[in-house]
């Protein structure tokens, strides 16, 4: 699906290394945080800015987000914690579930087959997943994928 999305703002950790270790340290670092300032039940999400076929897996870069109100300011005991913007856009949509041993073949999943046929190409700008249910327990997630596009 091809949509048009507004900005959002978030509140980030940054990890660096392989996605499947140094994305859940991020969640780690930052769930206490945002429980103990009332963002337990916003929208949490995952940022990804390096291409994991062109960037070895140790210098892989993640930001383990959870969403916030454009005003929010992060106050104390922030330390690591970062606000940015994710751009406004055209996005290619994927809705899957997911278990967690499987994240990276459903990207290949939505990249190579339903964005392949889609009239779009991924632009370099955010890509990012956002999860519906807290996977944590069972190891299967329901998330959606967006991947910054621009028409063909």
């Amino acid at each position: 699906m091809i949509l048009e999305k507004p900005t959002k703002t978030v509140a980030s950790y940054r990890v660096v290394g392989p996605y499947e270790q140094s994305v859940k340290q991020g969640f780690a670092a930052l769930t206490p945080w945002a429980e103990k300032n009332g963002l337990g039940e916003n929208e949490w999400l995952t940022i990804f800015w390096d291409n994991p076929l062109a960037t070895a897996p140790e210098a892989r870069r993640a930001d383990a987000s959870v969403s916030v109100d454009e005003h929010f300011t992060l106050g104390e005991n922030a330390e690591g914690i970062e606000l940015q913007t994710l751009p406004a856009g055209t996005y290619a949509a994927f809705h899957t579930t997911v278990d967690s041993e499987n994240f990276a073949q459903a990207w290949t999943d939505f990249i190579e087959v339903h964005l392949a046929s889609s009239g779009y190409r991924p632009d370099g700008r955010a890509c990012y997943e956002q999860y519906l249910n807290d996977g944590r327990q069972t190891g299967v997630f329901e998330v959606v994928f967006y991947l910054s596009v621009t028409a063909q």
